[in-house]
């Protein structure tokens, strides 16, 4: 966690104020492309109840004290206020062959709508298939979201059947309602491929950064 606010220290200088006062001292970093909670009050996680944090076809997510980052995420956002659509994605690679059941996500509200939509897409040469919304194996909204950079002990969860097979790479991403921000938090420790698609345009992927926090039943 510490390398991740260095990096913000090292770049504070060109941080975007999308407002005079953003959302609860909310800011976003990299040319918009990561989202920071500079005040955070979060209650001390806890392991989820109704649904275990770990096992299944893949999870990210690290131990009970520290399930995942709380107050730095990848920005999910559609219209203004950010004024640029980023749709972020995280590569996995599936531990098992069956069907799955569910995906468990942590994504916080910022402004606009509270809500999101993820989907589960196959991997076409290293980028989700097709471009955003055109192809998935599932996809599902989540809503009631928890305002980003004050909850470190919710994810939420949606209903996802779709067939996966032991050792091949997927990728889950997010999407916001129409001009509204949400912002996708990141995994603890967890590194990999991750892609994002700007204004609904082509995938862009890079390698060894943080993958968002989220597990796959």
């Amino acid at each position: 966690m510490c390398a991740v606010f260095c990096v913000a220290v090292l770049v504070f200088a060109s941080v975007t104020l999308l407002a005079q006062n953003p959302p609860g001292g909310i800011i976003t970093i990299n040319g918009g492309k990561t989202t920071v909670a500079l005040s955070s009050n979060h209650k001390a996680p806890t392991r989820l109840t109704h649904e275990p944090w770990h096992g299944g076809f893949y999870s990210n997510f690290g131990s009970s004290s520290s399930p995942y980052i709380c107050n730095v995420g990848y920005t999910v956002s559609d219209g203004s206020p950010i004024n640029t659509e980023y749709t972020p994605a995280s590569q996995f690679v599936s531990n098992k062959t069956g069907s799955t059941s569910s995906i468990l996500i942590a994504v916080g509200f910022v402004t606009g709508t509270n809500g999101a939509r993820v989907s589960l897409d196959k991997d076409c040469n290293g980028v989700p298939c097709g471009t955003v919304d055109k192809t998935h194996l599932c996809a599902g909204n989540i809503s009631k979201l928890p305002t980003f950079g004050q909850s470190c002990n919710r994810a939420e969860r949606f209903k996802c059947v779709a067939k996966l097979t032991k050792g091949q790479p997927y990728w889950v991403y997010v999407e916001a309602p129409d001009n509204s921000w949400d912002a996708w938090n990141l995994a603890d420790t967890a590194t990999g491929t991750t892609g994002e698609s700007t204004n609904d345009g082509t995938w862009a992927t890079g390698s060894g950064g943080s993958l968002g926090a989220f597990s796959v039943k």
